[in-house]
């Protein structure tokens, strides 16, 4: 008899969660940086977010609107595949 209970499903929701704070941290300290150091080193993950000059206030928004909308969006495409290839996996018994 096989068991399915040794293959570990995501959890969509805590996934959506996690991937949006990694999303917004990341986000946060490259504004971070982009303000503080002269280089301008995060600019290109800046521009994914938002076309907004990076002083003002509208790029603060859209950045943290936009990363826990990719966050989520990242949770749902990866998770249901995770998921069913879990799934798939543990019906056919391999590991």
């Amino acid at each position: 008899m096989k068991t399915i209970a040794s293959h570990g499903r995501l959890s969509i929701s805590g996934l959506g969660w996690s991937c949006s704070a990694t999303f917004v941290t990341l986000f946060v300290l490259c504004m971070l940086t982009a303000l503080f150091v002269p280089l301008r080193l995060a600019h290109g993950w800046i521009n994914l977010w938002s076309d907004a000059p990076i002083d003002s206030s509208r790029v603060w928004i859209d950045g943290l609107i936009w990363s826990v909308v990719v966050g989520w969006l990242v949770a749902l495409i990866f998770g249901t595949i995770y998921n069913g290839i879990v799934a798939r996996r543990a019906l056919h018994g391999t590991t």
